[in-house]
């Protein structure tokens, strides 16, 4: 009797044992344990992250495309503008968020008058500022291999003035108007690196602060690296 009890437990415990295993081995093949990523792999993760973050650099100038007549008693002839700077873009897939940085120089050639019609003169006045530009910006590449994208653009920009020459014709840091904003649409074209963008600009706030004057539009171009 012994005997018999002995060789059950013994069969019933060599059954349970390779059930385990069985079920174990089912186990592992059922969820089966991810293999390690490549160093290739890895690489070409982080190239694709990479592409969601741009930063470059520009330069371009103002065309003015408003009433030369700044006030009844300024007249702006002719303009030669400059500005470069950086920024850095950033988003996902087709819409990113882009702010700079840039300087921008603003050389006139104007004509003067008192309140008295009194003409003050002729002078080439430059007024030199700071701009930060903040635009949302379409991108959408062209073509299965993405070299040419294309980017429409909105934004506003602040634009502190931060010096004016000297001219004997009173224009200062005390009546030109020291801070101003811009609101500004355009579009724009990516070759590999390579950016061309062309834009409106309209001011928010007259050219001069204590005076009656215009809110000048301008038509901008620029061009950069992007990368």
């Amino acid at each position: 009797m012994k005997n018999r009890a002995f060789l059950f437990l013994f069969v019933l415990t060599t059954a349970f044992s390779a059930l385990h295993a069985t079920n174990g081995d089912s186990l592992r093949r059922a969820l089966p344990i991810p293999s390690p990523m490549s160093g290739q792999e890895i690489q070409l993760q982080n190239k694709e992250l990479e592409t969601y973050l741009h930063i470059g650099f520009r330069l371009g100038t103002d065309f003015v495309i408003s009433n030369r007549q700044l006030s009844n008693f300024d007249k702006l002839e002719n303009v030669f503008s400059g500005t470069f700077g950086f920024f850095a873009r950033g988003g996902y897939q087709y819409v990113f968020g882009e702010l700079g940085l840039q300087y921008m120089f603003f050389k006139g050639h104007y004509e003067a008058y008192t309140l008295d019609s009194i003409f003050l003169g002729r002078e080439t006045v430059e007024s030199r500022y700071l701009q930060i530009p903040l635009r949302v910006i379409g991108y959408f590449p062209v073509g299965q291999r993405k070299i040419v994208a294309l980017m429409p653009h909105i934004g506003i920009m602040y634009q502190p003035l931060i010096h004016v020459t000297n001219n004997d014709i009173k224009y200062s840091k005390h009546n030109l108007m020291q801070h101003q904003f811009l609101y500004q649409a355009g579009f724009g074209c990516r070759i590999k690196f390579f950016t061309v963008e062309v834009a409106w600009k309209r001011a928010i706030r007259p050219f001069f602060q204590d005076r009656t004057s215009v809110k000048q539009s301008y038509i901008n171009l620029m061009v950069g690296f992007q990368f």
